[in-house]
């Protein structure tokens, strides 16, 4: 038996330059984790965060964040003793 649990899920990642894309797992490392949820739906709403609350603008808001380039990507969270 072990104490480690693993969660998956999915966070949200910024677009990157040419020239951040060489330091592209420091850059997504550290951003994102606020962004971590379940389901990519719950990843968005804790990337919008206060925005998020009234529904007819998450909509609007995920397709401006998709449209500049943002991304929905899967993600492992390891919580350790």
């Amino acid at each position: 038996m072990t104490d480690r649990i693993t969660v998956e899920g999915f966070v949200i990642v910024p677009p990157l330059s040419p020239w951040d894309e060489k330091h592209r797992d420091e850059i997504w490392g550290y951003i994102p984790p606020n962004t971590f949820g379940r389901t990519e739906a719950e990843a968005w709403r804790r990337n919008a965060g206060a925005a998020s609350r009234d529904p007819g603008e998450f909509a609007i808001l995920v397709q401006r964040w998709h449209d500049r380039g943002y991304r929905v990507k899967r993600a492992t969270m390891v919580i350790e003793p």
